[in-house]
């Protein structure tokens, strides 16, 4: 699996954030309410945050350790345990959140600058809100790349495999 392209990211989130403000003046000008981003939105975004970093710091030990045994082999037995599915797993869901916080910290971003620079809505009743949203969606975003590439396997240590396949062509 190829690791997260991180310019594509930030155009989705800049996508996002022309979305994000087209869509508030799109309502704006047609005269409807305009949805403003809670301080629930926040709170669910770093509790997302905090699972992914949950999973993925046993993921972290494991990858750490495995370099270490790498540098210096030991028959001790390992401090850390992960299985493979559980690893494959942490790591898809770390992309699922880098996404996730690219697409969702864009919009509110849109949002929090339209808010911004039209002067509508309360400081504190809205763009704080929506300011808040959006850094814990950039926030969830970065660390969903983290943890992305704390599960990136080393490159080949040299078993031959090049070499095998470099002879048969």
């Amino acid at each position: 699996m190829r690791p997260l392209n991180v310019p594509v990211l930030v155009l989705i989130l800049v996508v996002g954030a022309g979305f994000g403000a087209q869509m508030l003046e799109a309502l704006a000008a047609r005269g409807h309410a305009l949805p403003i981003a809670g301080w629930l939105t926040t709170v669910v975004l770093l509790v997302l945050g905090a699972v992914l970093l949950l999973f993925g710091l046993p993921l972290r030990r494991y990858m750490l350790e495995s370099a270490e045994r790498s540098e210096h082999p030991s028959f001790a037995p390992r401090r850390h345990q992960i299985d493979l599915p559980t690893a494959y797993r942490t790591v898809l869901l770390a992309r699922a959140c880098a996404y996730t916080g690219a697409v969702v910290g864009g919009i509110f971003v849109g949002q929090a600058l339209f808010l911004l620079l039209t002067g509508t809505g309360d400081p504190w009743r809205g763009i704080l809100p929506t300011a808040a949203a959006a850094l814990a969606g950039i926030v969830l975003g970065v660390l969903g790349v983290v943890v992305e590439r704390w599960g990136q396997l080393p490159p080949d240590d040299g078993d031959g495999t090049r070499e095998r396949a470099g002879a048969g062509s």
